[in-house]
């Protein structure tokens, strides 16, 4: 049986591992000093079973955290925008209107879309 991660730092991925795999989390270098910076994330290595000195099968720097998506459930509350805004231009100067509606919503899949010129779509921020 496997497992899924869901990892999140530099870059949001999923990796599978093995379900007799150990995963350890901490800095890149355990002695080294000031490895517990604030601003520095962690390093996710795993391994091929929870015996000592087994081999290693990856690590990942650069995460702040990660999570198994099948035990853990998680949402988050995200603001959805929709609107538009309108400039108008003369010779005494220039006027904005901006019709905006703003909701919260509860998820998983918050997804950011990128809009050409001219488009209005409903966009998770």
């Amino acid at each position: 049986m496997t497992r899924r991660l869901l990892v999140e730092g530099h870059k949001t991925f999923r990796i599978t591992i093995p379900d007799q795999a150990k995963v350890t989390f901490g800095p890149w270098s355990p002695g080294a000093k000031d490895n517990y910076a604030q601003d520095k994330n962690g390093t996710l290595r795993v391994y091929e079973s929870k015996a000592a000195g087994a081999s290693i099968l990856g690590v990942w720097s650069g995460v702040k955290s990660f999570r198994e998506e099948a035990v853990l459930d998680y949402e988050e509350r995200t603001l959805v925008e929709k609107g538009s805004t309108v400039w108008e231009s003369d010779k005494h100067g220039y006027k904005r209107e901006e019709a905006v509606n703003r909701r919260e919503q509860w998820g998983n899949d918050v997804e950011i879309k990128e809009l050409g010129s001219g488009d209005l779509e409903e966009v998770d921020v």
